[in-house]
């Protein structure tokens, strides 16, 4: 199964082809994929299952979770099928109308007695656990809105007044219910907007409170925190829903707050455009991966505030290179739906909340179908923003101090690469794998960690005796510095830093990769520290090699596709490799180089700084420069060590920098 682009338009759109018409059939592959699975006019949909240890439901989740997995199959989908109403009101899949299979499946999900009925709050409330008080339907019953707002002259204005009413009990009881303390509140905000915005009454001090509190998770540059997190979820929630939001309630009724949503997703975009690469594909990275190319919906929901300043053909250019990157790569797909995974089928990126239909959630760009036909979001030509002017040996950098993220576009190699920091999480904590790593690659998706030794982009400190390896629990920002990246890691972190293995970490982006100036700070002796590249995807005519200049060792790795190198410098004691299965969401085996050093004495002085680089690129060899970027490196001690004082590096490229740690940790957050 993978999308075919009908006749594409490359005048308009050079990079992509892909005109409005060519999205609305995508909606259209969309459901026939989802649609191919349903028999009759009564089935529900409900997807067959490939996955059933993570996902829900499972035997160890609530009987109320089985309704919760068929609300999403009904709500998400519609976030699929509404824009395509709205623009093509008889559009088929699967032999039925579109139009009539949700109007009378949504009638069903809320009327009591019917076979689809979902149940309220109250009854969910009866029969789940006694610390369960949120419950799923409340994010589906948001979606549920959306989808009614979004091709209302189609199916809402369809229905009686009796049966509007209906419905709107059923949304009023999870819109006034329980919620979550983060991105959860904008489901309740939406489903009380939508409401409002159709002539019902609402609490308005309840929406107002909602709205404060979506408010106060501001941190900057455009990022929301989302519970202690930042990741997709600024993007894919926070600015799409409050978009919505605005247009359906805040404009009116919360001017104020809506002028600062406004404002701050404008923020967002000025260099939330970092984060993708040449080909405008999203990057592996943070939980709900499965949710793909929604990360660009900011990029669609925008044109709806009463302010947007993104450029329109930079804009559709993101959405529809996002969109490709996933509809067109046939791994997606299997039973005619998308996979739990990021291309394939991959169960360590996915959560518990998670079931078969939740991936219809990459549907929230199709946003882009309610803008008009002649909106500058589809008459603009596409562009490449920076990417059309950025030479092969050159990168450009965006900062966003806020979250804590540095995201660079390599101009050798077309890949985005970008480090983030401010995440803590417990020593034993699942998700450390999907947000804390040195960096995450456009063309390289995070590696699942096995606790074994070397991982990929992370440092695993293994001390003697014990059984497992610690991998770093928290990332602190230390800022940007004449270019130079600051953090700081903790191995093991749980109540205070006191004695903990620490890194310090600094980060020179390069026109092909990163370089990296770590330094060392561990007490407990003996050990073996370790560090990856990125995990490389043993597919097509997989070759290794080692090269020198004398100064530096590098173990590279490569297809037809790309190349990978790891290039050590200084600090540690040899560069190796190794194979490792179930570990990689592109392919079953991958191989992963690492460097690795080895410290037994208690006291010792050796040296402190891992001087390396992590490269790429595409299609071709490495020149000698590009593999081997730098030309001196000095420290400030006799020994060079790298005890105290300045790191100075120069590269081939004639450029000097300066790493220096002194104060960092003064000026470090979280």
């Amino acid at each position: 199964m993978k999308f075919r682009i009908n006749n594409p338009d490359h005048e308009k759109s050079p990079y992509t082809g892909m005109t409005r018409e060519h999205w609305l059939d995508a909606a259209q592959f969309l459901l026939d994929g989802i649609f191919s699975n349903i028999g009759d006019f009564d089935t529900p949909i409900y997807c067959p299952r490939t996955e059933f240890a993570v996902s829900y439901p499972n035997k160890n989740s609530g009987e109320w979770k089985t309704f919760a997995a068929r609300f999403e199959g009904l709500a998400r989908s519609f976030l699929i099928a509404a824009p395509l109403l709205h623009n093509r009101p008889e559009a088929e899949a699967g032999g039925f109308s579109v139009k009539e299979y949700y109007r009378e499946h949504i009638l069903r999900a809320v009327t009591k007695g019917t076979g689809d009925y979902m149940l309220t709050y109250r009854e969910l409330d009866a029969m789940s656990g006694e610390k369960e008080h949120c419950f799923q339907h409340t994010c589906e019953c948001a979606s549920l809105a959306i989808g009614l707002w979004q091709c209302r002259e189609v199916i809402w204005d369809s229905y009686t007044q009796q049966e509007r009413d209906k419905i709107a009990e059923y949304l009023r009881e999870f819109g006034d219910a329980r919620t979550v303390p983060h991105n959860w509140r904008l489901f309740n905000m939406l489903i009380l907007g939508f409401l409002w915005s159709q002539g019902y009454e609402i609490d308005e001090h309840k929406m107002k409170d909602h709205a404060q509190t979506i408010l106060s998770y501001y941190a900057g540059d455009g990022w929301f925190r989302d519970g202690h997190r930042f990741d997709y979820y600024s993007p894919w929630a926070f600015h799409v829903y409050a978009a919505l939001w605005n247009v359906w309630y805040g404009y009116e009724k919360e001017p104020d707050m809506a002028e600062r949503i406004d404002a701050y997703s404008n923020c967002l975009l000025q260099k939330y455009t970092g984060m993708f690469d040449r080909e405008a594909h999203v990057t592996m990275w943070g939980r709900s991966g499965i949710y793909r190319n929604a990360a660009t919906a900011p990029f669609a929901s925008v044109f709806f505030l009463k302010r947007h300043e993104v450029d329109p053909g930079l804009a559709r250019r993101i959405n529809s290179g996002a969109l490709l990157q996933f509809i067109q790569n046939d791994k997606v797909f299997q039973n005619g739906v998308p996979v739990l995974g990021f291309y394939g089928e991959f169960p360590p990126m996915l959560q518990d909340y998670s079931c078969a239909e939740s991936p219809f959630w990459m549907a929230n760009p199709f946003l882009c179908l309610n803008l008009s036909k002649d909106h500058p979001f589809w008459t603009a030509k596409e562009n490449n923003g920076d990417w059309d002017t950025l030479r092969e040996d050159a990168y450009s950098s965006y900062v966003m101090d806020g979250p804590g993220i540095a995201a660079f576009h390599q101009g050798a190699n077309g890949a985005a690469e970008f480090c983030t920091a401010k995440n803590v999480f417990h020593p034993q904590d699942d998700y450390i794998k999907a947000y804390i790593r040195l960096a995450f690659h456009s063309r390289f998706p995070w590696e699942d960690f096995d606790r074994r030794g070397a991982e990929a982009m992370q440092y695993s400190l293994q001390y003697d005796g014990e059984h497992q390896a610690q991998i770093p629990n928290i990332m602190l920002y230390g800022g940007v510095r004449d270019g130079v990246l600051y953090r700081q890691e903790y191995f093991n972190f749980q109540y205070n830093f006191q004695g903990l293995a620490c890194m310090n970490l600094a980060d020179i982006p390069l026109p092909n990769g990163i370089l990296h100036a770590d330094k060392m700070r561990i007490h407990e002796k003996p050990f073996t520290l370790t560090l990856g590249a990125y995990g490389f995807p043993k597919e097509g005519n997989v070759q290794t090699e080692r090269r020198s200049d004398g100064t530096a060792q590098a173990l590279i790795v490569k297809n037809e596709k790309r190349s990978l190198a790891f290039v050590s410098y200084t600090g540690f004691d040899s560069v190796e490799m190794k194979e490792r299965t179930g570990v990689n969401a592109v392919a079953e085996r991958s191989i992963l180089l690492y460097g690795k050093c080895r410290r037994e004495e208690y006291y010792e002085y050796r040296p402190y700084v891992m001087v390396y680089a992590v490269l790429t690129a595409e299609g071709r060899e490495f020149t000698g420069e590009e593999l081997f970027p730098v030309s001196e490196i000095k420290f400030q001690d006799e020994e060079q060590c790298g005890a105290a004082g300045p790191v100075r590096i120069t590269l081939r490229s004639g450029r000097t920098v300066c790493v220096d740690y002194e104060g960092l940790e003064g000026n470090l957050s979280l």
